[in-house]
């Protein structure tokens, strides 16, 4: 599937923001509950303003930054290989995390909140232009 999405380097936003809308499709974060993935499109902005962004949705300030790899690996290594579902999630995790690579320049996972974790992928182009993946994550 991922080279079917990945034609070429120089895709419009909105082909990239369909690509990872395919993607995500049917995704979901397993943790004490599950959670769709949620693409969001958050145009030019700067880091400051995406810390803005994530505090707001999260309503709260505690906002901690995960390395993406570490993040995928983790999220993947749970998921157990031996169920059908979870061995599907693992390959679209997998997948999802290759054209992320492919395609921005920078990616950072950021968790905030501490019942209810927002997690956020955030993925920023060479031009600044950003999209986020949206998810929660319910740790009691």
């Amino acid at each position: 599937m991922l080279s079917f999405i990945v034609k070429s380097k120089y895709m419009s936003y909105q082909e990239i923001n369909t690509a990872l809308l395919k993607l995500t499709g049917g995704m979901l974060y397993i943790s004490e509950s599950d959670y769709e993935l949620n693409v969001l499109d958050w145009g030019a902005i700067n880091k400051a303003a995406t810390a803005k962004k994530i505090s707001e949705t999260a309503k709260t300030d505690e906002i901690t930054e995960k390395d993406a790899a570490t993040f995928f690996k983790k999220t993947i290594d749970a998921l157990d290989p031996g169920d059908d579902l979870a061995a599907g999630l693992a390959k679209q995790y997998k997948e999802l995390f290759a054209y992320l690579q492919a395609t921005f320049k920078e990616i950072s996972v950021f968790r905030a909140g501490d019942t209810q974790v927002h997690i956020f992928i955030v993925c920023y182009m060479a031009d600044g232009y950003c999209f986020a993946i949206h998810t929660i994550s319910v740790e009691t």
